[in-house]
């Protein structure tokens, strides 16, 4: 188990040093984690701001304080915020912990914390109605048991917040020898990344950050500089290029995988690249395509506005040149039964809305408490074949995203993929 580094706060009055644990724990936070050790140095070193914070920390947050700086004496919740306030520089990792919780996913955190943290502890951290956890106890618990932890946190949070596009190889290739969970050890990935960034030529670095086996998935983080930007410090610009975090999610020994990135063009062409590695040969990832036919969709949205569709409610629907005069519609509410009446209302006076499936922009549904566009892509020279796709980053939970297309696919009869693409070049 790793050893728990502290940052003094008087170490920012001097410059760290150029090598030694404090420039590796700066480097963790700031570099990995992102965070601006600096500016949460500031804040905490202000006149009572530690005693402040140490007063809004919960009872189980005290308790993991307390354990990690081995207060074991102290059991009573007065004597324990007065044992922290003593610790003064001890708790610098853990407010640092703090400031990065903001805005990670619960999801994420305790995901993490089941395959990292020992029973007892997750239990300390669980509620009284065992079915939610205090995730900033747990994140304090994690940093101390190895702040490497928090990078891991760092890199899957991300996969809930994003969308993903699914790709698939446009050949058919015989399995290499070499599994594909062999092939991808961070000293070939990153050879593929210099020879790609060699011969790219655009003066740019791809960061390999993390490559991570996540529920039989192979995850590879990269950051990568993108468009050209620009920061006002001190009074005068400084510029650079903006961050983009790539993820590509490999499944199926690689026959497939899925993509994150803000860009287009360059985060699959990594993906080809490592996957032309592992297969030997140059290959090549598309857009994945499966087909879902005009009355499958029909049987779906009369579900839909008879309120009979199974796990989902109708929510907002819009069309383009409806039957209602010809003037594109949208009707929406938070209440599905709002909707199914208004929806029928409409109807019976001027015929059905939805007998086009090719004008429907979109519509919403409510799925396990989420809200998720769904849409139907006609596909070329297929007049009654489409793609249904729905808007995955709605759903910021990936596991939830899993469910959702299982479910559709396997109660409704709809395969449905992520409105994500990506493609070689530029359109």
């Amino acid at each position: 188990m790793a050893s728990n580094p502290t940052i003094s706060a008087a170490s920012t009055e001097r410059p760290l040093p150029s090598n030694g644990v404090e420039t590796n724990v700066r480097d963790l936070w700031e570099n990995e984690l992102e965070l601006s050790v600096d500016e949460a140095l500031r804040r905490i070193e202000e006149p009572g701001a530690v005693k402040a914070w140490i007063a809004k920390l919960t009872g189980r947050q005290l308790e993991v304080l307390c354990r990690a700086l081995h207060f074991t004496s102290a059991t009573r919740i007065k004597d324990k915020r007065e044992s922290l306030a003593r610790c003064n520089g001890q708790l610098i990792p853990f407010y640092l912990t703090d400031q990065f919780s903001r805005r990670k996913g619960s999801f994420a955190i305790t995901d993490l914390a089941a395959t990292v943290l020992p029973e007892d502890m997750i239990d300390l951290c669980r509620s009284k109605d065992d079915e939610t956890f205090d995730t900033k106890a747990l994140l304090y618990a994690m940093q101390h048991a190895d702040p490497e932890n928090l990078k891991r946190l760092f890199h899957l949070d991300k996969i809930h917040k994003s969308g993903f596009a699914r790709m698939a190889l446009k050949q058919k290739l015989r399995q290499p020898d070499t599994s594909f969970e062999h092939f991808l050890q961070r000293k070939k990935v990153q050879q593929v990344l210099e020879a790609f960034d060699r011969q790219k030529r655009d003066q740019r670095q791809s960061q390999l950050k993390n490559v991570i086996q996540h529920h039989h998935h192979h995850l590879v983080f990269i950051r990568r500089p993108e468009r050209n930007q620009y920061i006002l410090r001190d009074g005068r610009i400084q510029h650079g290029h903006r961050v983009e975090w790539i993820i590509l999610d490999f499944a199926d020994n690689a026959k497939r995988v899925n993509i994150s990135s803000d860009s287009n063009e360059v985060p699959l062409q990594i993906a080809n690249a490592i996957a032309s590695a592992y297969f030997g040969k140059e290959v090549e990832y598309d857009n994945e395509c499966q087909i879902t036919y005009e009355k499958q969709i029909h049987n779906l949205l009369d579900a839909l506005k008879a309120g009979t569709c199974e796990g989902l409610k109708l929510l907002n629907i819009e069309v383009s040149s409806s039957p209602l005069h010809g003037v594109d519609l949208r009707l929406c509410h938070d209440d599905p039964d709002i909707v199914q009446r208004a929806l029928a209302s409409l109807e019976r006076d001027n015929g059905s809305i939805t007998t086009h499936i090719s004008r429907i922009v979109k519509i919403k549904v409510g799925y396990r408490g989420k809200r998720v566009d769904v849409k139907f892509e006609q596909i070329d020279g297929g007049d009654e074949e489409y793609i249904v796709r729905y808007m995955d980053h709605q759903i910021k939970n990936a596991t939830l995203r899993k469910q959702f297309e299982d479910f559709m696919r396997d109660t409704h009869g709809i395969p449905i993929l992520s409105t994500e693409k990506r493609f070689a070049h530029q359109a």
